[in-house]
């Protein structure tokens, strides 16, 4: 995410509930022909971590998991142009079904996506 949009980042997850965090990537989900202080639709954040990237948090409107698979998708799709092999996550139960509709499956305790 640019840096420029940081601080819009930081509005929306936190009235979200999700907190940003420094050291980590943000991903969002916009609408191109916004203005930057447009909020994301929705965010994804990851942690590199060797040949694997973690998602660590993952934030979207309330009711609307359509936005979250869409941020996953988009986050998958843009870590396989890199040098990545694995998104891996780890959710509560209540979140398989949206890692599932983002093309994860569960390995070794983990939820991933093969890049």
């Amino acid at each position: 995410m640019p840096a420029h949009r940081l601080a819009v980042t930081r509005r929306i997850t936190a009235h979200w509930g999700t907190p940003a965090t420094s050291g980590v990537q943000w991903w969002e989900l916009v609408d191109p022909i916004c203005d930057d202080e447009q909020p994301a639709a929705a965010l994804a954040a990851v942690r590199p971590d060797g040949a694997t990237v973690k998602l660590i948090r993952l934030a979207a409107p309330p009711g609307r998991r359509d936005l979250a698979v869409q941020v996953l998708q988009g986050l998958v799709d843009a870590l396989r142009a890199g040098e990545a092999e694995r998104l891996a996550a780890e959710f509560p139960p209540n979140g398989h079904d949206l890692l599932r509709q983002a093309g994860f499956r569960q390995h070794a305790g983990a939820w991933t996506v093969d890049l």
